[in-house]
């Protein structure tokens, strides 16, 4: 067989785990196959229905596809939201109707201004920008009759029935754009850390320019990740699916927790070095004689960032973090002079940094033997990750122990 054959044969080969991978990255793809499966039964019911409902049969699977969205529990949640959004609509335009013509402008100015102050309602939720479009509705179409609004939402309830039919039947459970999101800014932080270690390893420390293009904008990556975990750990209410991937869920919530907290540790270590560890300052932080074990030390920690989610490669990276970090620790003792601090609080407070991010990173640790699907699962389906649980009972709870506070570009 001819190089290009056998190219084109494991090309063929491979593509199938190529296209499953990308469908499970991307679960949108899922929720419009759900949606329109739930909007064109939707409009197949509402064919048969009676009169006045009939004159509006699109209604329906407007209503189907507000509630296919990324979760079982947030369907129901959305659906009901919205259906008493059309209802307070429905009201204020009918209110307007009675209150003068549905053809003045100023009927309308008023209809649409009630309408934008009830989106302020809470309890309408994300969904109460319905509240204003419904009311304009109810004025201008339905001429402000109160079997419209009637016949409107119940139209958008029975299609949001169907759609929350769909998702249990299908239900979503977007596993593997939080795995990616948790991964990206693993990788995020570790070539901050490779970058930081780069900058003390040069012969001459750094000027002011030269560290701000070693500075990493970690804060957007940080915010998808919470989002997508977040998804993720709300998708498993009411998901008859979510049980087979419990254990990967919880330890995907702790580690993204521990790298929430990590983040915010990497960003003040970095700070605190572009600062105090800059060319042109009258003394350095570190200077020849700590800059190569601080840099040891960081590479040390930067090894431990990529290897977080491996149990056997995390624990001998961290052994190997300590060691340099004591091996820092004993420098920075044999360098204290009779400064004002004794020279080395700068190195201290990088030890003290280093020392919490190891702290974090070994609680995220997976047990060497997977408990459940040893799979990635977006929208439900398996994938082609990894998943073990954390057998560690006192592990941090990202909904509990989640950093309320930001520092730097975190």
């Amino acid at each position: 067989m001819t190089e290009t054959a056998s190219t084109v044969r494991d090309e063929l080969l491979h593509r199938p785990g190529r296209l499953l991978t990308t469908w499970l990255r991307h679960p949108r793809a899922a929720l419009a196959v759900r949606g329109a499966l739930a909007a064109s039964l939707a409009w197949f019911v509402a064919q048969f229905l009676p009169d006045p409902a009939a004159d509006y049969p699109y209604y329906a699977p407007l209503g189907a596809v507000i509630a296919t969205t990324t979760t079982l529990a947030g369907s129901v949640r959305e659906s009901l939201q919205t259906v008493a959004a059309i209802g307070v609509g429905g009201a204020i335009g009918f209110l307007g109707e009675h209150l003068g013509s549905s053809s003045s402008p100023l009927t309308v100015a008023l209809v649409v201004a009630l309408g934008v102050l009830a989106v302020g309602l809470r309890p309408l939720g994300a969904m109460a920008s319905w509240a204003p479009t419904a009311a304009l509705f109810t004025l201008v179409i339905g001429g402000g009759e109160a079997f419209y609004i009637g016949v409107y939402a119940g139209l958008v309830l029975l299609g949001a029935a169907i759609g929350v039919t769909v998702n249990a039947v299908f239900p979503p459970l977007p596993l593997a754009p939080a795995q990616a999101a948790v991964a990206d800014v693993r990788r995020e932080l570790a070539a901050q850390l490779a970058d930081v270690a780069d900058a003390l390893e040069q012969d001459d420390p750094l000027d002011a320019e030269g560290w701000e293009q070693r500075q990493h904008d970690v804060a957007p990556k940080r915010w998808l990740m919470r989002n997508r975990v977040q998804e993720a750990d709300d998708a498993r209410r009411g998901n008859r699916r979510a049980r087979a991937y419990e254990h990967e869920l919880d330890r995907l919530d702790r580690q993204a927790a521990a790298l929430d907290r990590v983040a915010l540790l990497v960003v003040d270590l970095t700070d605190l070095l572009s600062v105090e560890e800059r060319a042109g300052n009258e003394t350095l932080a570190l200077g020849r004689a700590l800059r190569p074990a601080a840099a040891d030390m960081v590479r040390h920690l930067e090894a431990v960032v990529r290897s977080v989610g491996d149990s056997d490669d995390v624990e001998k990276e961290v052994r190997a973090a300590r060691e340099s970090l004591e091996r820092f620790t004993a420098a920075t003792g044999r360098a204290r002079t009779d400064e004002p601090g004794g020279g080395t609080m700068v190195a201290a407070s990088l030890a003290v940094t280093v020392r919490r991010c190891l702290d974090e990173l070994i609680s995220v640790r997976v047990a060497d033997a997977p408990a459940g699907p040893a799979r990635d699962a977006a929208d439900g389906e398996p994938g082609a990750g990894r998943g073990a649980p954390d057998t560690r009972r006192d592990a941090p709870d990202p909904r509990r122990d989640a950093p309320r506070h930001t520092a730097g570009r975190a």
